[in-house]
């Protein structure tokens, strides 16, 4: 590769022999700026007096927003974006105990597990609203449900909510536990995010 030495738009190229016979020596001339290269920073110097000051606090919220969708960029991964830990329940749960659990954390659905901690089935608010509350959940459950596994990629997480129109979706590790869960709200928010540093400041 050939280096060249850039001075007022003309280019030269560089001596690489000279360093080669007489170590600790340029082969770049002293540069001394010209007239005219002393004007032209005079003229610089009298535009910023004029300018406004920077405003810090936009500059630190943009840079905080590239900081962020940088750090979206690097997810890929369903293990990424899940809630986790979740909160599960035993299949023999009453129906009752389920609703508490519902109400307490405020949330919508609820991955069921076997005594082996094997997700079996899926429990939204809508399969509680049964008459009978004494009923166990492996009654009521969704037992055919879709799951995928940690390193699936957001995208197909994304197209499979919509493509099968549901709202959650269990995410399990190689021993078949539940290791986490995203919704649609998850996903909402990881798109917001990764657009974030689109925003005006």
């Amino acid at each position: 590769m050939s280096f060249l030495v850039a001075f007022n738009g003309q280019f030269s190229p560089l001596n690489r022999n000279i360093e080669r016979v007489m170590p600790g020596v340029s082969s770049v001339e002293s540069i001394y700026p010209t007239q005219e290269v002393r004007e032209f920073k005079n003229i610089l110097h009298s535009v910023e007096d004029t300018l406004p000051p920077l405003n810090h606090a936009k500059i630190e919220m943009y840079q905080k927003q590239v900081k962020s969708y940088q750090q979206d960029r690097k997810r890929e991964h369903a293990k990424d974006i899940m809630t986790s830990p979740v909160k599960v329940i035993n299949q023999c749960t009453l129906v009752s105990e389920a609703m508490k659990v519902l109400e307490k954390f405020g949330f919508r659905h609820l991955p069921v597990v076997n005594d082996q901690n094997v997700i079996v089935g899926m429990i939204s608010d809508r399969e509680l609203l049964v008459p009978d509350k004494t009923k166990q959940c492996k009654e009521i459950m969704i037992q055919k449900i879709i799951v995928s596994d940690e390193l699936t990629s957001i995208n197909e997480v994304a197209i499979i909510l919509l493509n099968e129109r549901i709202n959650a979706l269990p995410i399990i590790n190689r021993k078949n536990e539940v290791s986490g869960i995203i919704t649609l709200t998850d996903i909402l928010n990881y798109v917001i995010r990764s657009t974030a540093f689109l925003s005006s400041v």
